[in-house]
């Protein structure tokens, strides 16, 4: 019996006296009970000692086996413990991870959070594409899309990152020339900052109750940040999610119009291919984003 065979053999063995049995540890190694029992007999065979005493339904250890046993449980561990090592080295986030934004969020949001990203796993390169335009991500081969809003494809996952509150918010300067609504009806006598990707017709719930209000501007973007810069300079009302304004709105750069009227909610998602998660570089961005991205949850409770 080589030093091999002779390991082998004393993790079986080991793995018998766990189970309780021959027929038991034949079925979690997958071997059958022939082959088991043949292992422990040349390894008695080797060692010149009976380990067990067997009867046609158990079996007990020998005082020579109790003792064996202890050794052999030690090198089932050590190698156990040394698959694992391997394993963690096997699942550290390496290669290319090609990821998608609009302007605005990837900006503002997502390339800080790649950038921490990378100090933490130096091993992965970040492909980055930022446009406001929706991208086919299966066709032009990217891993991860940030979108909000809830998905229209069916070939696609999603996993959360975050929620926030939309709000109806204007400058000071605005404000000063046009007056400030008091109710959600004289929202539709302002000029607005409109943006391509919010509603003409707001849908608010103020007090309970529902109002549909339909609005209009000189100004329409189809950018965050433009809509921004204009909502800054006082061209009129926007709605912006309140995690992008609310240090503004803080200092008094911004007021928060109609505070009492709330606005559906904004979902930022990551979305991506079936498939695509079961990669550790993946994984380990998507948990990452999510982490960095907590404390703007409004649907995460704190800790």
């Amino acid at each position: 019996m080589s030093v091999l065979d002779e390991v082998r053999a004393m993790m079986i063995f080991a793995r018998v006296v766990e189970d309780g049995g021959f027929s038991a540890a034949a079925r979690k190694m997958g071997l059958s009970r022939a082959a088991v029992s043949h292992q422990i007999r040349q390894l008695e065979a080797k060692l010149g000692v009976p380990l067990l005493r067997r009867s046609t339904r158990n079996f007990s250890l020998t005082d020579a086996g109790a003792r064996y046993y202890d050794s052999c449980r030690t090198i089932t561990l050590e190698a156990e413990a040394a698959r694992k090592r391997v394993e963690v080295l096997r699942d550290e986030p390496v290669g290319k991870i090609s990821i998608t934004s609009s302007v605005h969020l990837g900006t503002m949001r997502i390339v800080p959070i790649l950038d921490r990203f990378r100090q933490t796993y130096p091993g992965v390169a970040i492909d980055v594409h930022l446009t406001d335009e929706v991208v086919d991500l299966i066709g032009q081969g990217i891993d991860i899309g940030i979108r909000s809003g809830p998905l229209k494809s069916s070939d696609l996952k999603s996993f959360k990152l975050y929620r926030t509150h939309r709000i109806v918010a204007a400058s000071p300067a605005c404000v000063a020339r046009d007056g400030l609504p008091e109710t959600p009806e004289q929202l539709a006598d302002h000029d607005w900052v409109m943006y391509s990707r919010v509603p003409e017709t707001l849908r608010l719930t103020c007090n309970d109750q529902e109002k549909r209000i339909r609005v209009s501007g000189s100004v329409r973007v189809d950018n965050a940040t433009a809509r921004l810069q204009f909502l800054r300079g006082g061209h009129g009302l926007a709605v912006v999610p309140l995690c992008d304004v609310a240090d503004e709105i803080a200092r008094g750069d911004l007021i928060h119009v109609l505070p009492e009227c709330k606005l559906p909610d904004l979902e930022v998602f990551a979305v991506f291919a079936d498939g695509v998660t079961r990669s550790a570089k993946i994984q380990s961005l998507l948990e990452f984003m999510r982490r960095e991205m907590r404390g703007i949850d409004v649907g995460r409770s704190a800790g």
